[in-house]
């Protein structure tokens, strides 16, 4: 940032800290500073429309000078700063979305993924993939609509539009406690490892197969990433069913990729999910033709500038490590969807 946008950043995040202290019965505040907000806000939303005017499929010249203006959003926005959003009343956490400027981009694409959520009809054959943050994606197809390890502070506000949600561990970064009991709440399956007990139909420690409307949902248990945390991830292998052309797809959450325990995936799939791993390019131990492994058609690398996480040490992974890490993968076509970023599946290929 130049001496004016850090000038910038320093008061509208003062008046976030004031505005935190406002009552929350009067909505007609004014501070004097809203020319600063308004200024900041339509500073972000150029660099996010320039952004989401590019493909994740194509890195050119204006995406990567977008991903870095956001890298650098993301370098201002302490950890703890962070957790204080997503665990503030709720006019607290809107406020601090008005001052700070990755939280500006954190809720405009949840605002767009979820306007798509609600509005899309997707076409027989076709299936839309959403990227919303961290390792969270939401799937909608003809016939229905999933998501999996979604953690936003505004995720309950999916619960209408998804028929089940799956939870690959139980770690903050892949889940909302919110989203879960309003799933509850109507009635929808939530897939886990951990949540009610084995009792709950959608509960299983073990390597299990699941039947929802058009889904076929196979679960392989794994070690977390961390050795301490053995049989800790659920990994996710759906069949989006014959509407979509038998659309496959892997979501591996925080897994260790070790190949002996992916034992309830196939061969083939058309999009893997990996988490972008801190035990350097254990990703492809999964890729190839041996048992455990399989041939992806694409790589879309996750858990990219993941804000609770502190610094690298802590994997928060950036924009920049991300990019070098996929042109490591052993798929050619691996890419780094951002937030609000939506992949359209048709005629056996993303667009």
């Amino acid at each position: 940032m130049d001496n004016i946008r850090k000038i910038k950043y320093f008061l509208t995040c003062l008046l976030a800290v004031g505005l935190m202290s406002c009552s929350n019965d009067n909505d007609d505040i004014t501070t004097g500073y809203e020319g600063i907000l308004d200024d900041l806000s339509e500073e972000v939303n150029v660099t996010v429309q320039e952004l989401w005017s590019t493909s994740p499929l194509t890195l050119d010249a204006k995406r990567t000078g977008a991903l870095a203006k956001i890298q650098g959003y993301a370098d201002n926005c302490l950890s703890d700063y962070f957790s204080t959003f997503l665990s503030g009343y709720d006019q607290t956490s809107e406020n601090m979305e008005k001052a700070d400027p990755i939280l500006i981009y954190y809720r405009s694409a949840f605002d767009r993924v979820l306007e798509d959520i609600k509005n899309s009809s997707v076409e027989e054959g076709t299936v839309e993939l959403w990227q919303l943050y961290n390792m969270g994606y939401v799937i909608k197809t003809s016939s229905g609509c999933f998501a999996i390890d979604i953690s936003h502070r505004w995720a309950k506000e999916l619960a209408p539009y998804i028929d089940f949600l799956c939870v690959t561990h139980n770690h903050a970064d892949h889940y909302n406690k919110e989203l879960i009991q309003a799933m509850f709440d109507l009635g929808k399956p939530v897939l886990s490892n951990y949540l009610q007990d084995e009792s709950y139909e959608y509960t299983s420690k073990t390597p299990t197969d699941y039947t929802i409307g058009n889904f076929d949902i196979h679960t392989s248990i794994t070690d977390h990433n961390n050795s301490g945390l053995s049989n800790f991830v659920t990994v996710f292998y759906i069949d989006c069913g014959e509407d979509t052309g038998n659309f496959t797809l892997i979501h591996t959450g925080d897994s260790n990729f070790k190949p002996e325990q992916f034992t309830n995936i196939a061969s083939h799939v058309n999009v893997l999910i990996p988490r972008y791993a801190p035990n350097a390019l254990t990703e492809n131990n999964i890729i190839g033709t041996g048992l455990g492994q399989t041939l992806p058609d694409y790589v879309l690398l996750s858990h990219i500038l993941e804000l609770a996480h502190a610094d690298t040490d802590s994997s928060r992974w950036s924009v920049e490590m991300a990019l070098e890490r996929a042109s490591k993968i052993n798929c050619e076509q691996t890419y780094v969807p951002m937030w609000g970023e939506k992949l359209v599946w048709k005629n056996g290929k993303l667009n």
